[in-house]
């Protein structure tokens, strides 16, 4: 097929043959917005440009780039899907059919450092709990990082209703022990990877990495580190952001603030927290950066090693962060990772 250009429309994307089996979750949602006839997939929506996207913070150039990264190693037999949850899991839980995982294969594989295989990397796009955004911001960061020699998985975890949090989070847990089970198949160490996660999956990465409700609770290896992009961690704080209780409102069913001391990441910190490398924008007029702030605070305090790489301009939903003041976030965390491993 040919190249997409920022002149593209999302029903160029979403009707592409190259991307028949994985369409639907590059922008996946439970609940579509209603089709006009014989506008296609997404009404005026899928008329759309990719340059408009700016106009939300998004990056054109950084999705049309992961876009045609995509076709490239789909092209190359490179890219293969793969869902969670076996069919008779899903009984009781229809939703769970959609739980699945993009991997994405490099050309050059990274070599192994001292008889140790390279950590696999997890990353679960954001979209308020509502959406997983996975064409906006972990495809274009995933270019950079298979670039780099690294195998990533996409993931796509159960979006779209009150009190989809617990289940989200099941969801990780339950991609992470897949992807472990098929460790030989995959040629991983599954107790070497990574997770990162952007807003919504920034908070949802944000909860694995705690013992009380993440990765210990779950049985499941500590990760080397974690990428928590634009994340937000007090949920205290965000759920008096109005009178409705803000996204937590969303996040958890019936009473949220049954929830808050559980899933309040602030107050679960502590010295088996894994190393983060987090990202944001002073300017995020979303997700108040003092949650990235803060974190990075609290990890140093525990004496973890973490980053802050904050940029003066870096809108919400940068995604990799072509053309912000985080641009080159991708290879900075990959060095990070790399001092670790």
């Amino acid at each position: 097929m040919g190249r997409f250009t920022q002149e593209s429309t999302m029903g160029d994307v979403f009707t592409a043959p190259e991307f028949a089996s994985i369409s639907k979750y590059l922008m996946f949602s439970p609940n579509p917005p209603e089709m006009p006839e014989g506008q296609g997939e997404g009404g005026g929506f899928a008329q759309a440009p990719l340059a408009g996207l700016a106009r939300i913070g998004w990056s054109p150039e950084g999705i049309v780039n992961g876009l045609n990264f995509l076709v490239d190693e789909i092209e190359a037999g490179r890219m293969e899907q793969y869902f969670v949850y076996e069919k008779a899991e899903c009984a009781d839980a229809p939703m769970k059919a959609d739980v699945n995982l993009i991997r994405l294969l490099p050309e050059n594989p990274k070599a192994e450092k001292d008889g140790k295989k390279v950590p696999y990397i997890l990353l679960a796009a954001g979209g308020a709990y509502n959406s997983v955004c996975t064409m906006v911001e972990a495809l274009p960061t995933a270019r950079h990082m298979v670039e780099m020699g690294y195998q990533v998985f996409l993931f796509t975890y159960r979006v779209g209703y009150q009190g989809v949090t617990p289940h989200a989070l099941d969801d990780l847990a339950a991609a992470i022990a897949y992807i472990g089970r098929h460790a030989e198949q995959f040629g991983i160490d599954p107790e070497r990877y990574a997770v990162g996660g952007y807003s919504a999956g920034a908070n949802l990465i944000s909860n694995y990495g705690t013992g009380n409700i993440g990765w210990k609770r779950f049985g499941l290896p500590k990760p080397i580190c974690m990428f928590p992009i634009y994340t937000f961690i007090d949920l205290k704080a965000e759920s008096k952001r109005d009178e409705r209780g803000g996204l937590v409102a969303i996040m958890f069913d019936g009473d949220y603030t049954k929830y808050l001391d559980e899933y309040n990441v602030v107050e679960h910190i502590d010295a088996d927290y894994p190393p983060c490398y987090v990202v944001c924008g002073k300017d995020d007029a979303t997700v108040p950066p003092v949650n990235s702030e803060m974190m990075v605070d609290l990890l140093k305090k525990q004496g973890t090693p973490a980053v802050l790489d904050e940029g003066e301009h870096a809108p919400h939903g940068f995604g990799d962060g072509t053309g912000t003041d985080v641009e080159g976030w991708p290879e900075k965390a990959i060095a990070f990772l790399e001092e670790l491993a």
